[in-house]
C-alpha cells in the first residue's frame, strides 16, 4: 500500500516535455493537457476579450457567443491548465462560508440571492451539458454537511442555524442521521442538501471550448497577456486585442488594484485521491463544519472508484517550515482514514489555490478601478470555483449586454464589506501578511533561510541574500543550482519556497512560480527574473 509519505513530498509532476509547465497529476489527468488552439499571431478587434480559459473565462465566453457577440479568449498556457484542472469539482448548493453567516453579516435578502444563484449555476451546467452534448460525467448527487465534532454545541449552534438559513435561502434541506450506513463513513447527524452536481471539469470546459468555436468565438492558447488597460490587452509578443469589454478571468486579476487584492487572501488547499472499491462510498458530496473545512466526493474509474478528499487550507506564501507543520497530506490522510475505512492506497496528491474574500462573497463584476469602464473581473471564489465560475458566466454576460443583473449588488467588487469583527480580523491578517512581505523585500538580514546553498538537498529551494538583494535558489534533481530574483514582479514582495508543491509562492497576493521561476498563477504577469551577479 502506498503511503502519503511516499507521495506527499511531490504532489504533482511538472510537465516539460509538452511545453506546458505547472501541471499536476490529478484525478482529471491535468498532466496530459496540451494546447490544441493556435497562438495569436496578429492584432484583433472584437466585442469582448476574455483573459483566461478556465471555468470562469469559458463560461463567460460561451454565454456571450450564444448572444451573438464576437469573443476572443486569450490563455497563457492551455485551457484548464490553471486551477480549474486542480479543482475537486463540487458544483455545490451549500455555500461554504455558511448561509447563516451571510444572513447575519449581510442580510436575509443577500442570503436568498446567493441561494438563487447557486441553484441557477447547477441548472445552467445541466442544461449546457444536454444542449451541447458534452460528455463530462455530469450527474445530480446529494450533499451532506456534517459536524466536525460530534457535540451538542456544534450540532445546535452550527447545524441548526445553517439548516434554518438554508431553508430561508430556498433549499429543500433535511436533517438526517446516517449512523450505521457504511457507505456514508462514520457520519451520523448531517444536513442533506439535494441536487448538487458532480462532473469532470476538464471534459466540461473542453466541451464549452468546442461550443464557443462552433459559434464563431476564437480561443488562443500559449498567448500570455502581460498588459491590460481600458478596452485593450497586450500579449507578451506585443500583439494587441482591442474590445468593447475586457474580462479578467485569471483566478486573481492581472492588475495592481488593491481595492481587489487587499480584500481577499490567497490560500493553498490540499487534495488526496484514495482507491476504493466500486460502490464502497455513496456517490455524494460531503463537507464538514470545520474552519478550514474538509470536502469529499467520489469519481468513478473503470475498475474502481476514487475517494477525493480535500482540506487543510493555509495562507499562501508562508515559510517553508510553516508549510510542513503539520504536514498537510499526512494530517489529511489521518482525518480520512478515521472516517472512511474504505480508503485504500493513495493514487493522487495535489494542491490548488483559492481566494478567500474578507466578507465571504465572490467578487464578480466591474473592476472598481475608477480609470476604467470596460473591465470586468471574477475572483474571490472562496474555494467554490466551479459554482462561482458558472455564476460569473451568467452575471458578466448580463452586465456586458444589459448593464444589470439582480445578483450584481451581492457579488459586486465595489460593494462595501460589513464593518464587523470578522471583517476586521480577516483584513488585519491580510495586511499583516502583505506588510511582512514588503518589509522582507527591503530589509537586509530579514527573510533569508539559514541553510547554505551548498547544503541544499536536490529538488529543494531557499531564499538567500546576494549583496543587498534577495534571491530564490533552487537545486534541481540533478544537483544543478538555479538562481532567480526573489522579488515577485507583481508588487515587489519576496516569494517563499513551498516545499510541498516545489514552488515559489508570494505572500502578498498569491502569485505562484514553479521551481524554475516560471509564473504558474497570477496576479503576476511575468516570470521571476534571472539573478545576476549584482542582483
Amino acid at each position: 500500500m502506498a503511503t502519503s509519505g511516499e507521495r506527499a513530498a511531490s504532489p504533482g509532476q511538472i510537465s516539460v516535455d509538452k511545453g506546458i509547465y505547472g501541471l499536476r497529476h490529478t484525478v482529471w489527468e491535468q498532466q496530459d493537457i496540451v494546447p490544441i488552439y493556435p497562438k495569436i499571431q496578429k492584432d484583433e478587434t472584437t466585442d469582448v476579450v476574455i483573459v483566461g480559459a478556465g471555468m470562469s473565462g469559458l463560461s463567460t465566453a460561451y454565454n456571450l457567443v450564444k448572444e451573438g457577440k464576437k469573443v476572443v479568449v486569450l490563455e497563457a498556457k492551455a485551457r484548464g491548465s490553471g486551477m480549474t484542472g486542480r479543482t475537486t469539482a463540487h458544483i455545490m448548493t451549500w455555500y461554504d462560508d455558511f448561509y447563516y453567516k451571510i444572513s447575519e453579516r449581510h442580510s436575509e435578502e443577500f442570503c436568498k440571492i446567493v441561494g438563487e444563484s447557486y441553484r441557477a449555476a447547477i441548472d445552467f451546467v445541466a442544461q449546457t451539458v444536454d444542449e451541447e452534448g458534452i460528455d463530462c460525467k455530469f450527474c445530480k448527487v446529494d450533499g451532506y454537511l456534517f459536524p466536525h465534532e460530534q457535540s451538542d454545541k456544534v450540532i445546535q449552534d452550527i447545524l441548526r442555524k445553517e439548516f434554518n438559513a438554508a431553508k430561508m435561502a430556498g433549499f429543500d434541506v433535511k436533517m438526517v442521521n446516517l449512523n450505521g450506513d457504511p457507505a456514508c463513513g462514520k457520519i451520523s447527524d448531517a444536513i442533506l442538501f439535494p441536487g448538487n452536481g458532480d462532473f469532470n471539469p476538464l471534459m466540461y470546459i473542453n466541451g464549452l471550448a468546442k461550443a464557443i468555436v462552433k459559434r464563431g468565438g476564437k480561443i488562443y492558447e500559449r498567448s500570455r497577456v502581460t498588459k491590460n488597460e481600458d478596452h485593450k490587452v497586450t500579449t507578451e509578443d506585443g500583439i494587441n486585442v482591442t474590445a468593447d469589454a475586457v474580462v479578467l478571468a485569471t483566478n486573481s486579476p492581472l492588475n495592481h488594484n488593491l481595492a481587489i487584492h487587499a480584500r481577499q487572501e490567497a490560500q493553498r488547499t490540499y487534495v488526496i485521491g484514495f482507491r476504493i472499491q466500486k460502490g464502497a462510498v455513496k456517490k455524494a458530496q460531503w463537507w464538514d463544519t470545520n474552519d478550514p473545512y474538509h470536502y469529499v466526493r467520489t469519481e468513478e474509474k473503470e475498475d474502481y472508484d476514487v475517494l477525493i478528499v480535500g482540506g487543510n487550507d493555509n495562507a499562501s506564501g508562508i515559510s517553508a517550515e510553516a508549510y510542513m507543520k503539520p504536514h498537510p497530506f499526512l494530517s489529511l490522510e489521518k482525518w480520512t482514514r478515521e472516517r472512511w475505512t474504505a480508503a485504500e492506497d493513495i493514487l493522487y496528491t495535489w494542491t490548488g489555490q483559492v481566494y478567500e474574500p474578507i466578507d465571504s462573497l465572490h467578487l464578480i463584476g466591474k473592476d472598481p478601478n475608477p480609470t476604467t469602464d470596460s473591465v470586468y473581473i471574477v475572483t474571490g471564489d472562496s474555494g467554490q470555483g466551479m459554482t462561482g465560475g458558472t455564476i460569473a458566466g451568467i452575471l458578466l454576460k448580463d452586465l456586458i449586454l444589459k448593464g444589470e443583473n439582480p445578483w450584481e449588488k451581492v457579488y459586486s467588487p465595489s460593494r462595501l464589506p460589513p464593518f464587523d469583527k470578522a471583517t476586521i480580523h480577516t483584513t488585519a491578517e491580510i495586511i499583516d501578511h502583505s506588510v511582512k512581505g514588503y518589509i522582507t523585500s527591503r530589509t537586509p538580514g530579514i527573510g533569508s533561510d539559514a541553510v547554505d546553498i551548498e547544503d541544499l538537498l536536490p529538488d529543494s529551494g531557499a531564499i538567500k541574500e546576494q549583496g543587498l538583494h534577495k534571491i530564490a535558489v533552487y537545486r534541481d534533481q540533478n544537483g544543478k543550482i538555479h538562481k532567480y530574483s526573489a522579488v515577485c514582479p507583481h508588487m515587489k514582495c519576496i516569494v517563499q519556497w513551498n516545499p510541498i508543491d516545489k514552488s515559489w509562492d508570494c505572500p502578498c497576493h498569491g502569485s505562484i512560480f514553479d521551481a524554475f521561476g516560471r509564473c504558474v498563477n497570477g496576479p503576476a504577469k511575468a516570470d521571476l527574473a534571472p539573478a545576476t551577479e549584482s542582483s
